[in-house]
């Protein structure tokens, strides 16, 4: 036990789980194609940008209480989420939303449907990073969206109220204020407002810290990608290329590096909802021994199912140690296309189909898997389903066809049925 302890105190040893971290949200952000789906939400951003402004001021201008705060967060949002070239845009964007109270219906509908299809796309894509399989219910999605068009903007007016108040009243109005205080300020609003997409947004809970780590470092990369915007457009001339329509490919750039970044934070909350290197093996298991763990798997659904329980992700993941996250969901996820595993609107699952009436050919063919034959004795043997699998393998490598008919609920039921790790 001392050993342990002074292992976890050694700087190496946190700088090398540090290193495995980085490397596991990487691939967290590469499986998930977050660098296209940060494309395909600035150009629906674009699109959405004015009439979700439009909604948002329209909601806080219904509130006469606010009406004194509303040109301070317009102010909020503008200079800090939109540098540089986002001054040519304000005088447009002020233009349109001082003409909304003249839109007829039809007009507004089509203002607060667009303005409900950037929301639809950015759930869509957090739950792609939170391993979601299924969004929510239209009832559901109703009311948070609702929400998020009615109390949040109400919320962040408030705090802005508040703060405005407090915080920089101390420090000095906008003009007087330290440079360096106001920053600061400005940089833990912007944490508080990341935090808040990732505790609402997707369709699971999310812990407060994990969002909280996310949120702070989706806020570190957007003010140093916000200084590196500014310097890059201030030492190119776009004007030379596209004339007075330079400021609409510059901007969609930088819509484009606000959601890589806020993507890439939300990688890292996704990742440490489940990551734990201090109880997950040095090394990951091989893609080619799939077959194996998803044995294994589709044994710990067969106990869960007698037990009368669904498995969480994180009761799969307490379960299967030696395997990552990204690997263990994609197994569950071939179960679950296999129809033989499937899932609830909470992200928990069951088992769906008798085993008795499955053989290991028809597992097998499920999900097209490599069969290890050269490496049988090389195969983990920690339970008796493993000492089973090893076995049938042997069997088929020496020609016993049988082997492929066997039903995987006498397989799950030899020696005694004791399975692996699975002891609740």
């Amino acid at each position: 036990m001392d050993e342990i302890q002074n292992d976890r105190l050694d700087p190496q040893v946190y700088a090398g789980r540090g290193k495995r971290l980085l490397r596991h949200v990487w691939t967290h952000f590469k499986e998930d194609r977050c660098l296209e789906e940060a494309a395909s939400l600035g150009y629906t951003s674009l699109l959405s940008l004015v009439p979700l402004l439009a909604v948002v001021f329209g909601i806080i201008a219904a509130f006469p209480v606010f009406n004194e705060w509303s040109e301070m967060l317009q102010s909020f949002i503008f200079d800090n989420f939109m540098p540089s070239t986002g001054e040519q845009i304000v005088p447009y964007i002020d233009k349109f939303l001082s003409s909304v109270s003249r839109l007829t219906l039809p007009g507004m509908l089509a203002l607060l449907a667009t303005a409900l299809l950037l929301l639809n796309r950015i759930e869509a894509a957090f739950n792609r990073i939170w391993r979601v399989a299924k969004g929510r219910t239209l009832l559901n999605r109703v009311v948070m969206y609702w929400a998020v068009l009615t109390l949040v903007p109400l919320l962040i007016a408030a705090g802005v109220a508040f703060s405005a108040q407090s915080v920089l009243g101390f420090l000095g109005d906008g003009e007087s204020m330290n440079p360096a205080a106001y920053r600061i300020v400005m940089f833990l609003m912007g944490w508080a407002v990341f935090t808040l997409m990732f505790l609402v947004v997707p369709n699971r809970s999310v812990q407060v810290r994990h969002a909280l780590s996310g949120a702070f470092l989706s806020a570190v990369l957007f003010e140093i990608a916000k200084t590196a915007f500014v310097a890059y457009v201030s030492n190119t001339n776009y004007a030379v290329i596209y004339g007075a329509l330079a400021t609409i490919p510059i901007f969609l750039f930088w819509i484009y590096l606000v959601w890589a970044v806020i993507l890439f934070g939300a990688s890292l909350a996704a990742s440490l909802t489940t990551f734990s290197d201090f109880r997950r093996s040095e090394a990951e298991w091989p893609e080619r021994w799939n077959f194996q763990m998803t044995f294994r798997l589709l044994g710990h659904f067969r106990e869960a199912q007698k037990r009368g329980e669904s498995l969480t992700r994180e009761k799969i993941l307490d379960l299967e140690k030696e395997a990552s996250e990204i690997r263990l969901l994609k197994l569950v996820e071939g179960l679950e296309a296999a129809n033989l595993v499937a899932g609830d609107e909470d992200g928990n699952w069951f088992l769906r189909r008798d085993l008795e009436d499955m053989t290991l050919g028809d597992l097998y063919c499920a999900g097209g898997h490599y069969l290890p034959f050269s490496e049988v004795d090389d195969l983990p043997n920690e339970s008796a389903w493993d000492l089973t699998f090893a076995r049938a393998i042997e069997t088929i490598r020496q020609g016993g066809k049988p082997a492929w008919s066997q039903s995987l609920r006498t397989m799950y039921s030899q020696e005694g049925d004791t399975g692996h790790g699975d002891t609740d």
